[in-house]
């Protein structure tokens, strides 16, 4: 576990993810696309803000940092406490990476309790949700579901497929992207980090 007092700045998003893509956003041919939802369990946040961080699979540490990104979730609505995603209550948020083609993995993720100076974030320990993006296509990933209340030692994220229900609603988000091109490629193992991850 790490802790770190606020203010707390991440540099790490140099591939596009959902949080700043347009409605009518149109991939580049030259990259591709990983999608995928994030999935929050209970009917309030515990924290305020989540990040789910990734980054390709390289020893080299310049293309490391160059193409590392992260989606980042706050879970404020009305100055409260809220879950304001795309469907499902608002409780599943639609997530895109358009990146350069290669292997990637979600590696780690974080939350600030409260935003504010006296906030904390908690960082995980490393593990590996391994994905590749392909020039010119669209991979569907699956759906992170997010255990907000997980105690320490219990699994925190558990990737599964939902494909059909989650290609619906990116229909529905993103018209100008050709979706009946999109491939399951849902995620079935990786480095759990422990118990931090079940791949179902």
């Amino acid at each position: 576990m790490k802790y770190f007092l606020l203010p707390v700045l991440f540099i790490l998003s140099s591939c596009s993810s959902s949080g700043g893509i347009n409605k009518d956003f149109v991939p580049s041919a030259q990259k591709g696309l990983a999608v995928g939802t994030v999935t929050f369990e209970g009917d309030i946040p515990v924290n305020d803000i989540y990040r789910f961080f990734y980054q390709p699979v390289t020893t080299d540490k310049k293309e490391k940092r160059k193409h590392s990104g992260k989606i980042e979730i706050k879970a404020r609505k009305d100055n409260q406490s809220a879950f304001n995603g795309d469907f499902n209550n608002a409780k599943t948020y639609l997530f895109i990476i358009e990146a350069e083609p290669g292997k990637y993995e979600f590696n780690q993720y974080n939350y600030l309790d409260h935003i504010g100076y006296t906030g904390m974030v908690y960082t995980s320990k490393e593990f590996s949700i391994p994905f590749e993006i392909k020039k010119g296509e669209i991979t569907y990933i699956g759906e992170l579901a997010y255990k907000d209340a997980a105690r320490p030692g219990e699994t925190r994220i558990y990737v599964s497929g939902y494909f059909e229900r989650d290609i619906n609603e990116f229909k529905n988000k993103y018209p100008f992207i050709k979706w009946e091109k999109a491939k399951n490629e849902t995620v079935k193992e990786g480095n759990t980090g422990g118990g931090i991850v079940d791949f179902r």
